[in-house]
């Protein structure tokens, strides 16, 4: 059996992104966001897909890479048929991804599988190191919710300065790219958190599949601790309820204190995402 590898950049057409949904639901597990479903199709992603093909034109694998927040820092991953792995098809899929890159100019690579010991056997005999994990967690929406007495949310309204000091305390300054991408981006949906007249939280929306995701929430840590961070989170479902939105889904660092807080505010474990890098020398 002859197999074939193409890069196509984003948007795929049609054809390769039914192909790439086709081959997704033969997947053990849900891969749709590590491979970056939501991007396939989108005009303005900066993103590619490494395809796998028979001469008989059927997909066996694929990998996807997206640069998220425009930043020449890519994400990707990939996803063979079960019965096809032992091909090393997926080693020439990471081929094709690091071609890509290269012809991209990227700066920074993570790769992205969900934990288990199929990938780690994988992203190992390819020389890359275990980085990060993130859990994946995802509450039901509410029909009901009231904010604490003198407590709102509203859609971002141009208080920049304020968003930046509440985000950088809460992170570093290395999270301001990503304040400004969101702010930007009209698909993401900023909202912030008033303590009557001081800002102290923020989280950005995004509707992806028919579910909502919370990315960058923060609450400023001077005012953690007093119930701001849950009530932002139960505001969150009831605001997907209110859209018609049946799935409320976020990602935290597995060793972010804030887990128990998601947990308390009706979130529970769906997956775990393993971050994967190159040793610095291998990149060189």
């Amino acid at each position: 059996m002859d197999i074939s590898l193409s890069i196509a950049s984003f948007p795929v057409d049609s054809e390769t992104a039914e192909d790439m949904q086709t081959l997704l639901e033969k997947a053990e597990l849900d891969y749709s966001k590590p491979l970056f479903q939501y991007s396939w199709q989108q005009a303005d992603a900066k993103g590619f897909a490494v395809l796998a093909y028979t001469d008989d034109n059927e997909l066996l694998g694929f990998a996807a890479a997206l640069d998220i927040i425009g930043l020449d820092s890519y994400e990707w991953s990939a996803f063979v048929r079960p019965d096809y792995r032992r091909l090393t098809i997926g080693s020439a899929l990471a081929g094709g991804i690091t071609y890509g890159l290269e012809q991209r100019g990227a700066e920074e690579e993570l790769a992205a599988f969900i934990k288990g010991e199929v990938a780690e056997k994988f992203m190992g005999s390819l020389g890359y190191r275990p980085n990060f994990q993130e859990i994946e967690l995802a509450a039901a929406p509410l029909a009901e919710f009231s904010l604490p007495e003198s407590v709102t949310v509203n859609p971002y309204n141009g208080e920049l300065e304020a968003l930046e000091n509440v985000m950088a305390a809460a992170f570093d300054e290395e999270m301001l790219p990503v304040v400004h991408y969101n702010i930007e981006r009209e698909e993401r949906n900023v909202f912030i958190m008033k303590h009557e007249e001081t800002l102290v939280g923020s989280a950005t929306l995004l509707k992806e599949e028919g579910a909502l995701w919370i990315t960058a929430l923060a609450v400023d840590p001077a005012m953690q601790g007093k119930g701001y961070g849950k009530a932002f989170l139960s505001w969150c479902r009831y605001y997907a309820g209110k859209e018609g939105i049946d799935n409320v889904l976020l990602e935290v660092e597995t060793d972010n204190n804030a887990v128990e807080v998601y947990k308390k505010a009706g979130f529970m474990p769906v997956h775990t995402v393993e971050y994967w890098k190159k040793p610095e020398d291998e990149q060189d």
